[in-house]
């Protein structure tokens, strides 16, 4: 089971969804659309700023010495995005970030991340944007 709430955004609230790093720069919304990866609704986001960015922050319990995070992912309109999904361990500041360019067709992203320490570990998945004024679309992010 995911960590994360409102991982494919059918939720009408956005939150716990956040904008972050250039947080005044960030457009957000969950928007409804037929063209969804699952269900009925994504979360689009752009920015005016490079490296504009919506997270998630939860806490992860138990033994697991590592975080692995998947989204789906695609640009709004038939211009690439280039983009990172992030994971943070925000106890030591770490993160690793996957790197990618969101086409018009839905792809697949992963990043894992080797966590250090004990539990309970505060982590972030954060999704930038490096690409200004263009629209990224995002489907059913897990974490586990």
């Amino acid at each position: 089971m995911s960590y994360l709430r409102n991982p494919s955004f059918e939720a009408p609230d956005i939150a716990p969804w956040t904008r972050m790093n250039q947080a005044g720069s960030v457009q957000y919304k969950i928007w409804g659309t037929s063209d969804a990866r699952s269900g009925d609704a994504v979360l689009v986001m752009s920015t005016s700023q490079a490296e504009g960015s919506v997270a998630q922050d939860f806490t992860a319990t138990g033994p697991p010495a590592s975080v692995s995070c998947f989204a789906w992912v695609r640009s709004g309109s038939q211009q690439p995005v280039k983009a990172s999904l992030t994971i943070w361990d925000l106890g030591v500041n770490r993160a690793v970030s996957a790197r990618f360019t969101a086409t018009p067709e839905w792809r697949l992203v992963t990043c894992a991340m080797d966590t250090s320490g004990t539990s309970p570990k505060q982590i972030r998945v954060e999704f930038y944007l490096h690409t200004v004024n263009r629209e990224l679309w995002i489907d059913s992010v897990n974490a586990f």
